[in-house]
């Protein structure tokens, strides 16, 4: 019976049923010809997590039935021979939290990120590129700004530190391709605005816009040896980062986590320049590529575990039983935060503390990201809402329908015109008509040379809330509940929740100051979360005026 053939690719991947981890590295051989002569040539290995070196040549890898899947890239050792040797010749494996501490640290040495958070996402997303093939998706990061904010520091650090890293803004997409697919490799991209080429750029969107999610492949026509023309398949998945001034399209920032870097203030950190060649970028490559040898079965678990979650349902249940909002945790979200989200987890999983967090945060890496993923997903909802033309006409149908009846589409062009300042040529009643139709209302007459559509009070409430447009009688208690939650630190589901309400120390969070008290009360009341409980109204009171 033929063997079963296993195809590897040649920078990394897991063999022998998914079991055996390894990296391809190119390694000075000496080597004899026919003639006896003499010489030193390069030829890749396999460093497996068993501390094996396998050269790759056919005869060695046909015995354990293997074939490499593509030609191996001469791609420039990012994990050095001096460190191979340690790990072939020892038996430890890195601390992964003195790891990922020591990433974060580095990444806030020169940069200053919007947030602690932010810094943390970073650091990783830099652990994720070494095990981005174990995931179905891998998000992109795109680093925007203003000049001088320092985008192109953060590329410069990703390039130190993350898996096979290539770095260029002039870079053919022919090349790409095959890095990409030969090499895994981590592609970061500065000023984009330079791919002027129509045919270049559109070439470039393509490897973009699909090679986020695994199996998604490119087709080129490739000139055989015999100069044939044949159609060869590429796979473009792998961590990509961008930085530019302009921006990127919706479609392409949909599988982006943006950040929009601000000029720091801190001189220390501005005019700090990045040596490539400093020996702690190899050293923390070092522990990176011993990380995931030894440890990627604990990470695949938690990816794995949490894709179960994401499937039944159960993740937005556990972020909601914590009182953080989910409805801004969509499909593609949830898609693309899932690999950071099961680094967190297996991070929190060897009881990482995190040092950036304030004492009266959650202190889980799980938690943190999920508040920063939520903060990201309701940043680009409400962008992406605001841009487009049918979220202005429902907030014009939101205010200005008042009474189940038939109106007049040229009546609802000039409510939605009212709201530029200058004249929308797109803003036509036959915009209207479609945009009606396209949001669910399908009832119209014609009246005289126009047309009406019928639109009732339920179906423009129910439709708001689908597309979470504020109500008008919901925006002055929703004001006041979210005040109070960023002044008691607690999410505004949390405060609602009328389990919470019995939980020892609650009067006494919403009395730390003597203001928060009396807009407490007057902020549950309008929710109705007090309805049930008129003992706690009192003993806020109570607890406010020192009594007991």
């Amino acid at each position: 019976m033929e063997k079963h053939v296993k195809y590897l690719n040649p920078a990394t991947g897991i063999a022998n049923g998914e079991s055996t981890p390894y990296f391809g590295i190119w390694i000075p051989c000496r080597v004899t010809d026919r003639k006896g002569n003499e010489a030193y040539r390069e030829k890749l290995f396999l460093i497996t997590g068993s501390r094996e070196r396998i050269l790759a040549n056919d005869s060695v890898l046909t015995e354990r039935g293997w074939v490499l899947a593509y030609k191996p890239i001469r791609f420039s050792n990012r994990w050095s021979l001096e460190y191979v040797k340690r790990f072939l010749e020892g038996n430890d494996n890195p601390d992964p939290n003195a790891l990922l501490a020591k990433l974060i640290d580095a990444l806030r040495t020169y940069v200053e990120f919007p947030s602690h958070q932010e810094a943390i996402y970073y650091a990783l997303w830099v652990v994720g590129t070494y095990f981005h093939h174990i995931f179905q998706t891998y998000p992109y990061l795109y680093v925007g700004g203003v000049k001088r904010a320092g985008k192109t520091k953060v590329l410069t650090l990703l390039y130190c530190l993350a898996f096979n890293a290539v770095f260029s803004n002039n870079m053919s997409t022919a090349c790409i391709y095959r890095l990409i697919r030969n090499a895994r490799c981590t592609l970061l991209i500065d000023e984009t605005e330079k791919l002027s080429n129509p045919e270049r750029a559109q070439e470039f969107r393509a490897i973009l816009l699909a090679g986020y999610k695994v199996g998604q492949k490119v087709y080129r026509v490739e000139k055989t040896r015999r100069e044939e023309l044949v159609p060869e398949a590429f796979e473009i998945y792998s961590p990509k980062a961008l930085a530019n001034i302009s921006g990127i399209e919706d479609v392409l920032e949909d599988r982006c986590k943006t950040v929009f870097m601000r000029r720091s203030l801190n001189r220390n950190i501005v005019d700090r320049e990045i040596n490539q060649e400093d020996p702690i970028w190899g050293e923390l490559r070092d522990e990176l590529h011993r990380f995931y040898l030894g440890l990627w079965r604990e990470v695949k678990r938690e990816y794995d575990h949490l894709g179960e979650l994401c499937e039944s349902g159960e993740l937005v249940n556990v972020v909601r039983s914590k009182g953080v909002d989910t409805s801004y945790l969509t499909g593609r979200e949830v898609e693309l935060w899932k690999p950071i989200l099961a680094l967190a987890c297996f991070f929190d999983s060897t009881k990482f503390t995190c040092s950036l967090c304030s004492p009266c945060s959650h202190r889980s890496v799980f938690w943190c990201m999920t508040e920063l993923a939520i903060e990201h997903a309701r940043f680009r909802q409400v962008e992406n809402m605001t841009e487009t033309g049918a979220l202005i006409l429902l907030q014009t149908l939101v205010a200005n329908i008042k009474s189940d009846d038939f109106y007049l589409v040229k009546d609802l062009r000039s409510w939605v015109s009212s709201q530029f300042d200058e004249e929308q040529k797109w803003l036509t009643t036959k915009w209207i008509g479609n945009t009606l139709r396209g949001l669910g209302f399908k009832e119209k007459r014609r009246v005289g040379t126009g047309y009406e559509y019928r639109l009732t009070v339920q179906e423009v409430s129910e439709l708001a809330k689908r597309m979470q447009v504020e109500l008008p009688e919901e925006r002055k208690t929703q004001t006041s509940l979210d005040t109070l939650a960023d002044k008691v630190q607690f999410s505004r589901a949390w405060l609602t929740d009328p389990k919470n309400l019995d939980e020892e120390g609650f009067a006494d969070r919403l009395s730390l100051t003597d203001q928060v008290g009396p807009e407490a009360i007057q902020a549950l009341e309008k929710e109705g979360a007090l309805q049930s409980h008129p003992t706690k109204v009192n003993r806020i009171h109570l607890v406010r005026h020192g009594g007991s």
